[in-house]
């Protein structure tokens, strides 16, 4: 095994830089140099009296009896420090006791808000009671400077044995193919199994006419749109289901279904007249989203100007569709009747409906009730959307601040955004997680999916315009970093010389890892192939690094989901003690109007007994036991309902 050699690069440019990552001084580091780290609860700030009172909320390092800390407040800038960073009931974690000697009373702390704390103990013997005399500001933000209670929960995983919050970053794509060239911009792009061999096919789509590949050997792809029965369609997006049931997968090219028919070699399209021709008005995009939660999949439309539209497949007894558009209230001003946007399937609120983002105003998530009908969800948060014209940004439903939840990632004209669900309240977690926060030009089509086979769900947006594309590395505890300025050819060269519009990420040569198919303004058709398993062993080298002694006993486990209720199907991966290791919902990563395969690749960096559930999109669950104690980097599961 060749060894490898992790070199950090700090690029110097124009662009302002947020949260460089210090791979010398990270929380781990700080939890061996202290004798006592603990969480802590603000009880109460007095800064006249120049007093903060501290509750222990959890010891993860050394012994605290006193339930109660007493901090005193040194000088003017730190009671500026205590009023602008402490709130009643927040979380502190503090590190206490150097053990380097003479510095046996220093303390370390952390408020949130990217300010890092110092202080040091009346009494070397004593941590109940301090003296906080600095405030080190941003000093220490290549540490951590996310939310303080993700890192509370990271110093009782480090206590646990469970840290792993890489400094070093270990994504990267190897290569890049070219499929084909269209003969106008690229709008939309598919990698699915079309012919069932097992192998990742490509669908892009073109106002100036579609085109299909299959991959007829080890990442060879073969033009085969005659072939497929797809000469003369010409469509903005593409999506892919089984609209009738029979099996087989079927197309959906704008708002025109392609039913699939034949087997292997012999697999075709046909045109079906099933989704009503007034659908096509003002055409921008469309996908099979489940709506009416029955299993079948429905079809979502965005339209210029017209905001959007539902048509609810018929289900069993077949026929056209209906437009539901009216039933659903989508056709309310409330529901951006007249916005011009693309739009993203999830469940925001976990009550098992789907819901929508729409990239439109101010940003609508639009919560589907019990009688099937959406209304907007309240918030004042200024997206950047509205004065877009339609380009805005696009949108994903994944567990990004935490695994198992349902957060929702936007990007836009000059950046990207994350919201999460706090108690039925819209709240903004961009400012928290890092790099995340860094600003770029043009962001279109994004897609959240993991792309260095780690566990955590990262984030890949491509810029419209001949600009750099931004891959968004999830380290875990609500904190991202950019790859690209640590590591030199995490994304080749030639992959940022010309704009995207379609993306869709999906496992094409079958290693366990994601890879990306673009579609670009210019159109051209890519692949950037995943390199990040290429040199990852099964087991560590003795000088390993924590992250690659991790990251060597990582397993991938491959779920093929199929039958009724695929499409929006969610899968949840649970270790032995029910805490969630991995989620995904199934066809969620629409991006301009784009689809990725129904495999879905789960990184378990703590391989042992696990539990997959899968709730089918008509509410039926399924289970399945596996056992990840195994010497094999993959296993691979198909998850089919009876």
């Amino acid at each position: 095994m060749r060894k490898l050699t992790l070199i950090l690069l700090i690029i110097i440019s124009s662009q302002e830089v947020f949260g460089l990552v210090n791979p010398a001084l990270q929380p781990n580091d700080l939890f061996g140099r202290y004798r006592v780290v603990a969480t802590l609860r603000v009880a109460a700030v007095d800064i006249e009296a120049k007093q903060v009172r501290l509750e222990v909320m959890e010891v993860c390092k050394g012994e605290l009896t006193n339930k109660e800390l007493l901090v005193a407040l040194s000088g003017a800038s730190v009671a500026k420090a205590a009023d602008e960073l402490l709130v009643q009931g927040s979380t502190v974690v503090a590190y206490m006791g150097k053990t380097q000697r003479g510095h046996e009373s220093d303390v370390l702390f952390y408020p949130g808000s990217g300010r890092w704390q110092s202080g040091h103990l009346k009494t070397p013997d004593d941590v109940t009671s301090w003296i906080w005399d600095k405030d080190l500001g941003l000093g220490v933000v290549g540490t951590f400077n996310g939310a303080s209670d993700r890192l509370a929960e990271m110093m009782a995983d480090a206590r646990d044995g469970r840290y792993f919050f890489p400094a070093i970053p270990f994504a990267g794509f190897s290569r890049l193919l070219t499929l084909g060239q269209l003969t106008g911009p690229c709008l939309g792009v598919a990698l699915y199994d079309l012919d069932g061999d097992g192998r990742l096919d490509v669908v892009a789509t073109c106002a100036q006419g579609d085109r299909g590949w299959l991959q007829t050997g080890e990442m060879t792809f073969t033009d085969r749109t005659k072939e497929l029965g797809l000469a003369g369609s010409a469509s903005p997006s593409v999506a892919i289901g089984d609209i009738n049931g029979d099996g087989i997968p079927d197309l959906l090219l704008g708002t025109q279904a392609w039913l699939g028919q034949g087997k292997g070699k012999e697999r075709t399209f046909s045109k079906a007249a099933v989704i009503p021709v007034a659908a096509a008005t003002g055409l921008k995009c469309a996908a099979l989203v489940e709506i009416n939660g029955d299993g079948w999949p429905d079809v979502v439309v965005s339209r210029r100007g017209q905001g959007l539209a539902v048509y609810l497949n018929p289900g069993a007894k077949g026929g056209p569709f209906t437009d539901a558009t009216a039933a659903s209230g989508l056709d309310a001003a409330g529901c951006g009747k007249d916005g011009d946007g693309f739009f993203a399937p999830g469940d925001w609120n976990g009550d098992g409906r789907t819901d929508l983002f729409y990239a439109a105003r101010n940003g609508l998530i639009l919560v589907q009730g019990f009688d099937g009908r959406f209304s907007p969800v309240a918030h004042d948060l200024d997206l950047g959307l509205e004065d877009a014209k339609g380009l805005g940004g696009t949108a994903a439903f994944a567990p990004l601040w935490t695994r198992g939840g349902c957060d929702l990632a936007v990007s836009t004209e000059v950046g990207s955004h994350l919201l999460v669900n706090v108690k039925n309240r819209v709240r903004e977690r961009t400012a928290s997680a890092n790099e995340l926060a860094e600003t770029s030009f043009k962001q279109l089509a994004l897609i959240a999916e993991d792309l260095d086979a780690d566990g955590s769900v990262d984030m890949f947006v491509a810029s419209r315009d001949q600009l750099p594309c931004k891959l968004f590395a999830n380290r875990g505890y609500g904190s991202f970093t950019c790859p690209v300025k640590y590591k030199a050819g995490v994304i080749p060269e030639s992959a940022q010389q010309f704009g995207t519009w379609g993306l869709a990420a999906g496992d094409a040569n079958g290693d366990g890892a994601n890879d990306l198919l673009l579609g670009g303004v210019d159109g051209r058709v890519l692949l950037l192939v995943n390199g990040t398993l290429d040199n990852r062993p099964l087991q560590p080298a003795v000088e390993a690094t924590h992250t690659q002694q991790v990251l060597a006993r990582t397993r991938i486990l491959s779920v093929s989901v199929s039958g009724l209720g695929s499409v929006g199907a969610d899968a949840v991966l649970t270790d032995a003690k029910g805490r969630v290791v991995g989620r995904h919902l199934v066809g969620g990563n629409v991006a301009t109007g784009c689809r990725g395969p129904d495999t879905i690749n789960f990184a378990v960096r703590e391989p042992g007994q696990m539990k997959l559930s899968v709730r089918y999109s008509d509410g039926a669950t399924k289970t399945w036991p596996i056992d990840l104690a195994t010497s094999e980097a993959r296993l691979v599961l198909n998850a089919t309902r009876d």
